[in-house]
């Protein structure tokens, strides 16, 4: 039975599989929103919350980066080259934070981090708009990425691992769906702020649109866990049925060591750090390879068409992950990936340019999703953060990398056709790297058990 219709708690289980105990008093009241719907379990409005704040932190922390990119060498002049290597810089120190953090926000909750990141990029945003100096790109991108490792997918994915068990799927659906609108509504808002009004009050009135959205959702709406409101995560009664290695796995408790010594972490992470390092490389350089040829309108309607397809293509994969495969379907939006980027690098028509841009939108989305569900799934709600730190360490580091690897590709070959090869290339390796994915061995011993398969 669903936690929505009752309370069932478990005593406190024990040992270093103890992580499904629920309290068995309330020791608080759930926050408003849930006496405007008392039957429906109130993860679902933490996983609606979290869409909203993803739709700020991702819009403009992801995003936002593209179109950054674009205008600080067209609009400040400073080398395509300079600014890449600073994009780089921002997504290795997001890994580098999101490994800082991924502990803390298991034993204290993600709240406090969402509100302290959201702080930090908007005073990092108001640094952006006023750099007189190309250096201060470096100390400002640091100030940024470490905001957005705060707010951004370790602690909403921890929220949503920790509320939700049986339609876990579903519920990162509707968070990441957020992500995709903010692409698709703050990047030609970002672009045309920033040719009408200039960089300073473009990026001002980002940080109030950030602060106005993510202080109130920390504050009044998100919660850390079910447990402390007498409640369990959604689906908890189904879980408790489950039996084998993967479900093993799941309800230990994993330090930081016995992760690293899984080959399910070391598989996951090398295939995600090489896609995410060809993902990245490419909708950074997106907008600036449209401009070569389109127009600056047209070109940024190609990358808010990344933000669309992915919006599209997670309402109908998100509802269905649940039930299939993960492993296999993440190497399915792999490969798909590697076409469409071929594709780019073979045409040269608008609308071949703006279907292919759309193609690789309805993997984006996905990608970063299943990340986190196959963390939650090899290793459960609560080493989650713990687990999805260190790949976000790996992934975000190779994603750092992928706008300088795409910016020397172009200055060795001449343009992003030949640049472009390269990258199609990786994202298919990187799918059958993905396809080996077993469920760990629960007893943290680094042999593997079945493959990864709900």
């Amino acid at each position: 039975m669903s936690a929505c219709c009752h309370s069932g708690r478990s005593p406190a289980a024990r040992g270093p599989t103890a992580t499904l105990g629920f309290v068995a008093t309330p020791t608080r009241r759930l926050p408003w929103p849930h006496r405007v719907a008392p039957r429906l379990h109130y993860g679902w409005w933490v996983a609606g919350g979290c869409s909203l704040l993803s739709f700020a932190v991702v819009g403009i922390g992801f995003y936002g980066m593209v179109v950054l990119l674009d205008a600080l060498v067209v609009e400040r002049g400073w080398s395509r080259e300079f600014v890449s290597a600073a994009t780089s810089l921002y997504w290795i120190v997001t890994g580098l934070v999101s490994l800082t953090i991924g502990r803390a926000v298991d034993r204290f909750g993600a709240r406090r981090f969402i509100a302290l990141g959201a702080v930090v990029m908007a005073l990092a945003l108001y640094w952006i708009g006023r750099m007189g100096a190309a250096w201060q790109i470096l100390p400002a991108y640091t100030l940024l990425a470490v905001g957005f490792s705060l707010a951004g997918a370790i602690s909403t994915g921890a929220l949503v691992t920790r509320w939700f068990m049986g339609r876990r799927a579903l519920a990162m659906t509707l968070s990441h769906s957020g992500v995709s609108a903010g692409g698709i509504v703050l990047t030609p808002l970002m672009t045309g702020w920033i040719q009408q009004l200039g960089m300073q009050v473009a990026l001002d009135r980002l940080a109030i649109v950030l602060l106005a959205i993510a202080l109130p959702l920390a504050l009044f709406v998100l919660r850390s866990g079910p447990e402390a409101f007498g409640l369990e995560p959604q689906g908890a009664g189904s879980f408790r049925l489950q039996e084998g290695a993967l479900a093993d796995a799941q309800k230990r408790i994993w330090r930081r060591r016995e992760v690293l010594r899984t080959t399910a972490f070391r598989v996951l992470a090398a295939a995600y750090a090489i896609m995410l390092l060809c993902q990245v490389a490419t909708t950074m350089h997106l907008l600036s390879f449209l401009r070569e040829r389109l127009d600056a309108e047209t070109a940024a309607l190609g990358v808010s068409s990344l933000a669309f397809g992915s919006l599209l293509a997670r309402s109908l994969i998100g509802p269905l992950a649940d039930r299939l495969s993960k492993r296999w379907l993440a190497a399915g939006l792999f490969a798909f990936q590697g076409a469409m980027v071929l594709v780019l690098a073979s045409v040269s028509g608008t609308t071949l340019l703006l279907g292919a841009s759309l193609g690789i939108g309805f993997t984006i989305g996905n990608i970063f999703m299943l990340q986190a569900l196959l963390v939650g799934e090899l290793f459960g709600q609560a080493s989650f953060a713990t687990a999805m730190g260190l790949q976000q360490l790996v992934s975000q580091v190779a994603s750092g990398l992928g706008p300088l690897v795409l910016g020397l590709l172009y200055a060795l070959h001449g343009g992003y056709p030949t640049a472009f090869l390269w990258l199609a290339g990786g994202a298919f390796a990187a799918a059958a790297l993905i396809s080996q994915v077993h469920a760990p061995d629960p007893e943290g011993h680094g042999e593997e058990g079945r493959p990864a398969s709900s």
